[in-house]
């Protein structure tokens, strides 16, 4: 159903960058119920939401790249997707109209399915027996980042995330962070929310001076990109004492911008 291929479509998605249940009694994501919330092992480190059916329904969906979709193919009967990482293992939780469970999948309730490493799939369903959300303070950051938004992911401070290449940077600048997350809104344009809380506030002011420096190296580096290097610039990044806040927006010309760089 979903492997670490499925992470890596979700993070350039991010990088591009159900409806709610009504009987939610957890501090969580819309569209993030307790049967879900129980199935977070309780070593997750990384947190990634999304919710399929909005994503489908927005007006940029069409427009995304055939490989990008394609991702979304395997989960055609899910309506949200968690994705939850202890950094050696991802597992991944899906809401959706099973009949049966879908292939490589473990159907553990009716609707609700987990895939991943063997061990990843018994810790979700021990920690589902339980009726416990195993990650509480991590569903807790995501909620309100992302509120009204469709794709979102929330970290552990000094958790390495799965990147490589001019991404592993994004590993040395979140060393010394408390956590830090990041959402996506997709409409006729698309609004992109990060924030980065750092240990204490003197890391909090040297991650802001470390992405501003990034973020100038990527665009001096891009200088043959002009339409890339005016979405950098266009980047707008404030600090409060040890939070940092980056955000980006724009309409259809920005949306199109980003999506270029998805991989094709």
């Amino acid at each position: 159903m979903v492997n670490c291929a499925y992470l890596a479509g979700f993070a350039a998605l991010v990088a591009v960058a159900g409806a709610a249940f009504s009987c939610r009694s957890i501090d969580a994501p819309a569209g993030v119920g307790q049967d879900m919330a129980s199935c977070i092992p309780a070593d997750t480190l990384l947190l990634a939401g999304l919710n399929l059916d909005q994503v489908r329904g927005s007006p940029l969906y069409p427009r995304l790249p055939p490989a990008a979709r394609a991702l979304a193919e395997p989960l055609r009967d899910a309506r949200y997707l968690l994705l939850a990482s202890n950094g050696k293992d991802i597992l991944a939780i899906a809401r959706g109209r099973f009949c049966e469970a879908p292939p490589g999948a473990t159907l553990v309730a009716s609707g609700l399915a987990v895939t991943g490493s063997p061990g990843s799939v018994r810790a979700a369903i021990a920690q589902y027996k339980t009726g416990r959300n195993g990650a509480p303070d991590l569903l807790a950051r995501a909620a309100s980042l992302a509120d009204g938004r469709q794709i979102w992911m929330v970290a552990r401070g000094g958790v390495p995330l799965p990147v490589t290449g001019n991404a592993a940077n994004l590993n040395r600048l979140l060393r010394d962070t408390e956590y830090a997350g990041i959402a996506v809104r997709l409409g006729s344009g698309i609004e992109i929310e990060a924030t980065a809380v750092g240990r204490t506030a003197e890391a909090g002011r040297e991650f802001e001076e470390n992405l501003r420096a990034i973020l100038s190296l990527t665009a001096a580096a891009s200088a043959r990109q002009p339409d890339l290097v005016a979405l950098i610039h266009s980047i707008q990044i404030r600090r409060e004492d040890r939070t940092v806040h980056a955000s980006l927006s724009g309409g259809p010309d920005a949306a199109d911008r980003l999506l270029r760089l998805v991989p094709r």
